[in-house]
């Protein structure tokens, strides 16, 4: 199948010079910009991020009242998964997404999969609601949006806010989060530092940490894994679909970008 969908691909690349294309897996449909490297792999392959995804999937249980956070939304792949999940239930996603070219695309996915349980917050998270550019990549990548200035490309100019206040504003600062989901290209510090009391009552916390972005940016990476280790997550690594317990001192010295799934101790 694969074969086929990457022939498909390529015609509707560069023969047909299609700027979109739809993807259907399983019960889910995208549309994905074409040049996008991870809408090419949703298109040829059915799947983003498998082994994260697949734990996921494999782990999350939400109950009532639950709310699940998917900050850096994208087009929506994780908000989607998340939604599946939350069928049956009262639990509720919350999915953050700040750039107008993946914000055309995730409003798309969104109705297009009548997700009743996605609520979408068209904005940043940051320590402050202090005006801030969006240093955007190239259509090649459209995860690579960062408010650190690391990319090259044009910017936009958005008004963040802080995650604590965003919860508090719409009634949600006393529900469970059974987890939140942070990847937004270097920024996770800020944004955490805007959540302290969200993260209070969270129950595992994802994020992607890139150190090299991070001090790319100004900022500390190890102050990202202190911030975490103090309000009582320990954090692993999967591998193999089975988590691996580490250390922030290990994750530090280890100075590579990876996904770091922080559970309460």
């Amino acid at each position: 199948m694969s074969a086929l969908k990457s022939a498909s691909y390529v015609l509707n690349r560069f023969l047909l010079r299609r700027a979109f294309l739809n993807a259907r897996v399983g019960e889910l449909k995208f549309r994905v910009k074409t040049e996008d490297v991870g809408g090419r792999h949703i298109y040829k392959y059915g799947r983003h991020e498998p082994q994260l995804t697949e734990w996921l999937r494999s782990t999350l249980k939400p109950q009532d009242g639950d709310l699940l956070i998917d900050i850096g939304a994208n087009i929506g792949w994780y908000a989607l998964l998340f939604e599946t999940l939350c069928r049956g239930t009262t639990a509720e996603v919350h999915a953050f997404e700040p750039a107008p070219d993946n914000l055309d695309l995730i409003r798309y996915n969104l109705q297009q999969n009548q997700a009743e349980h996605v609520t979408l917050h068209e904005m940043g998270l940051s320590d402050n609601s202090d005006g801030a550019a969006l240093h955007q990549f190239s259509d090649a990548n459209r995860g690579r949006h960062s408010l650190l200035p690391i990319n090259d490309h044009d910017t936009v100019e958005i008004r963040p806010a802080r995650l604590d206040d965003v919860l508090e504003a719409t009634q949600r600062s006393d529900r469970p989060v059974r987890l939140m989901k942070i990847d937004i290209e270097g920024f996770e510090l800020v944004a955490l530092q805007g959540a302290p009391a969200t993260l209070d009552r969270c129950e595992v916390v994802v994020t992607e940490f890139s150190p090299h972005y991070m001090r790319q940016g100004g900022l500390k990476p190890r102050e990202m894994l202190d911030l975490l280790d103090a309000k009582g997550f320990q954090p692993g690594l999967l591998k193999d679909g089975e988590i691996e317990i580490t250390s922030v001192d290990a994750l530090e010295s280890a100075d590579r970008q990876c996904d770091i799934i922080w559970q309460r101790n």
